[in-house]
Parts: C-alpha cells; sequence; structure tokens
C-alpha cells in the first residue's frame, strides 16, 4: 500500500478549511464568496487524488462539504433571495435527499437521479440578483427559459460525472480502500 503524500495532504487540508470557512463569508461578500466555494469544489480533488484519500473517502467528504455550502446558500436565500426561497428550497431538500441516500448505499450514481438543481438554480437567481448587468436572467418570463436551459446543462454534467463517471485527469492516483 502506498502511503500518502504528505505535501498534497496538507494542501489539500487546507482546501477542506477554506470549503468550510468561506461559505460563511456570503453573508458579508456573497460574490467572492460563491465564486471562491466553486473554484475550491473544482481543484480539491486535484489535491485528494494524489495519495492522500480514497475515492470512496473523498466522494463522502466532497459530499459533505457541498451540502455545507448548499445550506449556507439556502440560510442565505431566506434573508436575500426571498422571492426565490421556497423554490430554493425545494430543489435543496431534493439534492438533501440524494445526499442522504448516497451516504446509506455509497453508490454516487444515485445522485444523477437526484439532480443538484438547487446550486444552478441558487446561481441564476444569485447573480441574477447581484449583478445589474445580469437582471436580465431572472426578470419575466427569462428566469423560466434561463433555468431550463441551466437544468438542461446539469442533466448532461450529472450524467458525465455520476453515472459515466467522466473526468478530465486520467492519471488520479487515489489510495486503496
Amino acid at each position: 500500500m502506498k502511503k500518502r503524500n504528505q505535501k498534497a495532504l496538507i494542501q489539500y487540508l487546507f482546501i477542506v478549511v477554506l470549503r468550510i470557512g468561506v461559505p460563511l463569508l456570503i453573508f458579508y461578500y456573497p460574490i467572492f464568496s460563491a465564486l471562491v466555494v466553486t473554484f475550491l469544489d473544482i481543484i480539491d480533488a486535484d489535491f485528494a487524488s494524489n495519495r492522500v484519500l480514497s475515492l470512496k473517502e473523498y466522494e463522502r467528504y466532497d459530499k459533505i462539504l457541498d451540502l455545507w455550502w448548499y445550506t449556507m446558500a439556502i440560510v442565505y436565500s431566506v434573508f436575500y433571495l426571498k422571492p426565490y426561497f421556497v423554490f430554493l428550497l425545494f430543489l435543496y431538500l431534493y439534492r438533501l435527499a440524494g445526499d442522504i441516500i448516497f451516504f446509506i448505499k455509497n453508490d454516487r450514481r444515485l445522485l444523477f437521479f437526484f439532480q443538484n438543481f438547487f446550486e444552478n438554480a441558487f446561481f441564476v437567481v444569485f447573480f441574477g440578483s447581484l449583478v445589474n448587468g445580469l437582471r436580465f436572467i431572472i426578470s419575466g418570463s427569462n428566469l423560466y427559459l434561463t433555468l431550463i436551459i441551466a437544468f438542461m446543462l446539469k442533466i448532461f454534467q450529472e450524467w458525465l460525472v455520476h453515472w459515466k463517471q467522466f473526468t478530465f485527469k486520467k492519471n488520479r492516483l487515489w489510495l486503496k480502500d
């Protein structure tokens, strides 16, 4: 069995600390927080897969950290995205149900059936509300069209990631379970 890469472990732990702390900044620096959380979620697998965690360990930690972010986002929605809160809450609970099933069954393909529409819808109304140049995406029927497009793209992405288990980086060095 290969030893853990200590340097990558420290880097990964630093990213985990950021993934825990940065979502709290949504109440003070919302756009910064959302962008940094998204960036960290994209890059953390590169560090975890460098002989730091097994794929199964990473998937569980990643889903917990994702859920933490979604929870901060839904709390933010209560205060700052009130017109969209009920819709976002429904999507949040739908994904939460999928996460719970994932934690019980430990099969990430199940997440394909519980797509993460919450984060996409949140970003649409979040950026549409906060960025003047994007207000048109939440105006009238544009909101529905934007959400349909976002959800269609999300379905494709979830199919690639959770069903086909596609990754850009083929030579990941996951630890053995």
